[in-house]
C-alpha cells in the first residue's frame, strides 16, 4: 500500500496529528482514496489544513497530489473483474439481490448530503437557456446520455450526444459554440476525450458541469462538479444514483418552466395519438 510506503520513508518527520490521519488513510484506503480534504479530517475535528501539512511532509505539493496518488495505487490493481470478486467475497452466504437492495437504499438515502436542490435548479436554468445541450459519456454513462437526450428532446431541449470513438465526438462537438452548454459524466476514471472536450469549452467560453461519483481531479476544471457516491468505491457499482440525480433534473425543468416543458408534451401527445390511431 502507497500510504504505507510514504510512512515508512518519511515517518520521522510526521507529527501525532499526522499519525492520525495516517491512520484512517490505512483503514479506509478504498474511500480514502476519493474523499476530500474535510471528509478526512472533519471526523478527527480537525482543519483542512492538516491534510495539508500532512500531504506535504509525505512529499507531495498539497493534499490533491496526494488523494491522486492513493487513487491511482487503489484502481492500479482495480478492475471490473476485482470488483465483481469482491463483492462476491464478501456476500458469500447473503443474496446477492437483497444486499444490492440495501446498498441502492444506503446510497440513495445519502444523495441528499451530496447534491442539493439548488444545484439542480442552476443547472436546470443553464439547460433551458442554452442553444444546443451537449451531453458526453463514455462506457456504461452512455445509458445515462441516452436517457437524458430523450428526456431533454421531449421538452423541445436541443441535445448532442458526445458518445463513440473520438472522431465521433469531433465530428458532433465541432458545431459548439458560446451559448451552448455540455454536461458530462466521468465516474472512477476521467475518459482522455473529455479532457478534450473540455479544452473546446474553455476557447469557446461554454459553461461545463461534470458528474461524477467521485471528486476527481479533472483539468481543464469544469464550472461546475456534482459529486456523489454510487456505494462502496471498491465495489460493483450501478447507475442508480447518477439516474436518479438525472431524473431530478428532469423533473426540475418543467417545475421551473411549466408552459415550456409542458406545452411540448401535450404536443407529442397529440403526435403520439396521431401515429397510433
Amino acid at each position: 500500500m502507497l500510504i504505507t510506503d510514504l510512512v515508512k520513508d518519511r515517518g520521522h518527520r510526521l507529527t501525532e496529528t499526522d499519525r492520525k490521519l495516517i491512520t484512517v488513510l490505512q483503514s479506509y484506503p478504498a474511500e480514502a482514496a476519493f474523499w476530500s480534504a474535510e471528509q478526512l479530517t472533519a471526523p478527527l475535528r480537525l482543519h483542512q489544513s492538516a491534510a495539508t501539512r500532512l500531504s506535504q511532509r509525505l512529499g507531495f505539493e498539497g493534499y490533491p497530489d496526494l488523494r491522486d496518488a492513493l487513487r491511482q495505487d487503489y484502481l492500479g490493481a482495480d478492475g471490473p473483474s476485482q470488483r465483481m470478486k469482491g463483492r462476491l467475497e464478501r456476500h458469500e452466504h447473503d443474496s446477492e439481490l437483497q444486499e444490492l437492495v440495501t446498498g441502492e437504499v444506503a446510497a440513495l438515502e445519502a444523495l441528499s448530503m451530496h447534491v442539493t436542490q439548488a444545484e439542480l435548479d442552476i443547472l436546470a436554468e443553464r439547460i433551458v437557456e442554452a442553444e444546443v445541450v451537449y451531453l458526453f459519456g463514455q462506457g456504461n454513462a452512455s445509458v445515462l446520455v441516452e436517457l437524458l437526450s430523450r428526456r431533454l428532446n421531449r421538452f423541445g431541449i436541443r441535445s448532442t450526444q458526445l458518445v463513440g470513438s473520438r472522431r465521433d465526438i469531433a465530428e458532433r462537438v465541432a458545431p459548439m459554440r458560446s451559448g451552448d452548454t455540455l454536461f458530462a459524466f466521468a465516474f472512477r476514471r476521467m475518459p482522455d476525450a473529455l479532457a478534450n472536450v473540455l479544452e473546446l469549452t474553455t476557447q469557446n467560453d461554454i459553461h461545463t458541469t461534470v458528474l461524477t461519483d467521485t471528486l476527481l481531479t479533472i483539468h481543464p476544471d469544469p464550472d461546475v462538479i456534482i459529486a456523489a457516491p454510487r456505494g462502496r468505491s471498491d465495489e460493483y457499482l450501478s447507475l442508480t444514483v447518477p439516474m436518479a440525480i438525472c431524473n431530478g433534473l428532469v423533473l426540475t425543468i418543467p417545475q421551473r418552466h411549466p408552459d415550456m416543458a409542458l406545452g411540448k408534451l401535450d404536443r407529442l401527445g397529440v403526435i403520439l395519438d396521431h401515429f397510433e390511431a
